[in-house]
């Protein structure tokens, strides 16, 4: 109203408002004109109760109007007050009884066609109605005009109120409509229910937002979540600052209305701001910015804001009639504000299921059911709200909506979604770890009750930056010293007991070497034995040079092949003979031979079968076993065959090696009438290896053929080839006994 009066208006006002205003030097005129007293008016045609005063309303069981507008509502329940509890009243006593009568549902507040009525007399004589002083008392007001110049009419300077201390009076008229709204009416009970009401909880929310914001920066951990935890503050105090500005602004004007629509703007920056902080719990320091995507939602809820508060142009966001003087209290909504819901509702869930999933490791994880909670609990407050509910109509929307978003961060901090470090000081002091936090300039910031640092052979001192200084620990590693120092010892003696096994070894080794040896010269011995002492016959009987040559000379290559058996056991080179290698040997015999008298020509045509290795074939091997009774035959036949002992002198021999359907085959041809005989030792080491010897009596010559099964061999490739194919041949079995002629095992 003195906005109206500075703006040259003439007012109708009471006492009560112009007196102070004159005082105050905000009105300069005061023209008093009637007084109007607080009465009881009864309509006698709808009730006979006896009525004398206040309290016999209760007892009247008839309903009761209370012509409540703004102003009446404080005078009219400071005359009942007055009446019933005296000058020195509180506005409870009036409360009471209103609020009585509502129980009974006998009130009806802010009608006057009810069989009584409390209003002015002017008022209960416009109506027709029986007018009653209440006997308790009551108070009578001067009503007049009040008006910033000087007006030329009448007035009555003498008039006078009942009650003067208007000082009082307005004291007691601040708390009229908290009292009668929460009392009498029982509507704005969690929430602001008058102007100054509306102002201190405002303040009192953006006092509490603030120590929230200041908190949260202090107890986060990432630098992204303290920043999205910043702007989620200012969000929310601007909305509130925005909420606040406009209660101060005269309702129904363009001002107040746009202040209205930019609520909105915070709102729909408030959900964005939440998915960000949610983007970021998990991010590292160099990655606070939002990423790509972030721009499709941020876009969205930059379209509806601009649907919002361009609301006046197509009233799709709220239907209003502006042509309605109670239009800010009287409109719809539209299309834009369901859409808004519905993209705070998406984008909050959004934010909260991406906190789930990144805390899904928290232990507190089963908490997560109080920050769903109060999602739903918001959403379901919005949509009654638009709904007109009279439990959420009669809250304040924007206090309760930013309630609910600081519990619902607040609850996701308790449930692990959003990681905090507000026992961190607590922690770093009780370590068990000594360690200290120093800045930039090496001052201490924190240090762990193990601290100071101590520098010995024991402890490890480690260092590393971090974010504006650097962080110093040290690790005891007497234990790992301990440890080092009894494997350095149990290295030694390792390393003793190693050197009296290898010593121990190096001599077992040198006497099985010993023993090894011993034994193989015992195994020669055996096996040369009967050719030794037959060698040692023909020199004392001074036989053909010749024969002992040839005698010489076998047992040289027996010897060679012993030991060629001996010498690599476990290897294949070991237990097989080049073919070549024992033409060589044979052809030796021959020439030995030669020297005897006999004439013996050879033929070796070993090889290979085709298609056996897999390769063009230069040579071919024979298993040892195969070679040595090859040649132990081949020299029983020739030392046979020597001219003497009744034998014709000289004579000629033909021998042939080659490979028949998987045998090998000597074939020998000498004539001579006289019978072949093979030793017994040659002729069951023939028999043994599965071998046969066949003699023929060709006439005036005879004919021997001894075969051999030809167990397969390696085969040597050509040397142009990176591999050849192997077989493992048996061993040569070696001869335990002397017996006649040598050993052919």
């Amino acid at each position: 109203m003195y906005a109206r009066l500075r703006n040259g208006e003439i007012l109708e006002a009471y006492d009560t408002q112009a007196i102070p205003a004159l005082e105050a030097g905000l009105a300069g005129y005061w023209y008093p004109q009637r007084p109007v007293t607080a009465v009881i008016a009864v309509d006698r045609e709808r009730t006979d109760a006896e009525i004398n005063g206040w309290r016999d309303l209760l007892s009247a069981g008839v309903n009761v109007g209370f012509d409540g507008t703004a102003v009446n509502s404080e005078m009219l329940m400071a005359a009942m007050a007055y009446g019933l509890e005296g000058e020195s009243f509180t506005m409870r006593g009036a409360a009471n009884l209103l609020a009585e009568l509502r129980v009974k549902g006998l009130l009806a507040f802010g009608a006057c066609d009810t069989p009584v009525v409390i209003c002015f007399a002017p008022r209960a004589a416009a109506l027709g109605l029986e007018i009653i002083l209440p006997a308790e008392g009551t108070l009578t007001y001067v009503k007049g005009l009040l008006s910033n110049r000087p007006l030329e009419v009448t007035y009555d300077a003498d008039l006078q109120a009942t009650f003067t201390d208007y000082r009082y009076l307005n004291t007691v008229f601040r708390d009229v409509t908290r009292v009668l709204r929460r009392s009498v009416l029982r509507i704005r009970l969690y929430s602001s229910a008058d102007g100054r009401e509306h102002q201190l909880s405002a303040l009192l929310f953006m006092a509490l937002a603030a120590i929230w914001v200041a908190t949260m920066i202090r107890r986060a951990m990432q630098k992204g979540v303290r920043r999205a935890s910043l702007l989620i503050g200012i969000l929310l105090l601007g909305w509130i600052v925005v909420r606040l500005l406009k209660y101060q602004m005269p309702s129904g004007g363009v001002l107040n209305r746009y202040f209205w629509y930019s609520f909105y703007l915070f709102m729909l920056a408030l959900p964005p701001a939440l998915l960000w902080l949610a983007w970021n719990i998990d991010r590292p320091e160099d990655r606070v910015k939002p990423p790509k995507w972030f721009a499709l939602p941020a876009a969205a809820g930059g379209a509806l804001a601009a649907l919002v508060c361009t609301n006046d142009l197509h009233n799709w966001a709220f239907r209003l009639d502006l042509s309605n003087p109670n239009w800010a209290s009287e409109y719809g909504y539209g299309p834009v504000y369901m859409a808004v819901v519905a993209y705070c509702a998406l984008v909050v869930l959004a934010a909260m299921v991406m906190m789930i999933r990144k805390g899904r490791r928290s232990p507190r994880k089963g908490g997560v059911v109080f920050p769903f909670a109060f999602y739903v609990l918001l959403l379901a407050y919005s949509l009654a709200y638009a709904m007109r509910s009279s439990l959420a109509w009669d809250s304040d929307a924007t206090m309760v909506a930013g309630l609910f978003i600081l519990l619902f961060l607040e609850a996701s901090i308790r449930a692990g979604m959003i990681p905090v470090n507000s026992k961190y000081r607590l922690l770093f002091t009780n370590s068990p770890l000594a360690m200290q936090i120093m800045d930039s300039a090496d001052n201490l910031v924190l240090s762990s009750v193990s601290a100071p640092l101590r520098r010995d052979g024991d402890t490890l001192l480690l260092t590393a930056p971090i974010a504006g200084g650097r962080v110093l620990w040290q690790e005891d590693i007497s234990a790992l010293n301990r440890l080092h120092r009894e494997v350095e010892e149990q290295t030694r003696r390792l390393e003793s007991a190693n050197a009296i096994l290898a010593e121990e070894e190096r001599i077992k080794r040198t006497v099985e070497e010993e023993r090894a040896r011993a034994q193989i010269l015992s195994q020669l011995e055996v096996e040369i034995a009967g050719y030794t002492e037959r060698l040692s016959s023909m020199i004392e009987r001074r036989e053909g040079a010749a024969r002992i040559a040839l005698l010489v000379c076998y047992i040289k290559r027996r010897c060679n092949l012993f030991f060629r058996d001996r010498e690599t056991p476990h290897r294949e080179e070991g237990h097989s003979l080049p073919a070549e290698e024992l033409s060589v040997y044979m052809d030796e015999l021959a020439e030995f031979a030669g020297y005897a008298g006999l004439r013996i020509v050879l033929a070796s045509q070993l090889q290979a079968p085709a298609g056996q290795c897999g390769a063009i074939v230069s040579r071919s091997e024979i298993v040892l076993r195969s070679a040595a009774l090859l040649y132990g035959f081949f020299y029983g036949a020739v030392d046979w065959a020597l001219p003497g002992d009744g034998a014709r002198e000289g004579g000629h021999m033909l021998a042939s090696l080659c490979r028949e359907e998987g045998m090998l085959v000597m074939r020998l041809q000498y004539a001579c009438a006289r019978p072949f005989q093979i030793e017994e030792g040659l002729s069951e080491a023939v028999a043994a290896a599965g071998g046969a010897v066949e003699v023929k009596d060709l006439g005036d010559a005879v004919g021997i053929n001894l075969s051999l099964p030809d167990t397969p061999c390696r085969c040597a490739a050509s040397p142009s080839e990176e591999g050849d194919s192997t077989y493992e041949s048996p061993p040569l079995q070696r001869g335990e006994g002397r017996r006649p002629g040598g050993a052919y095992g």
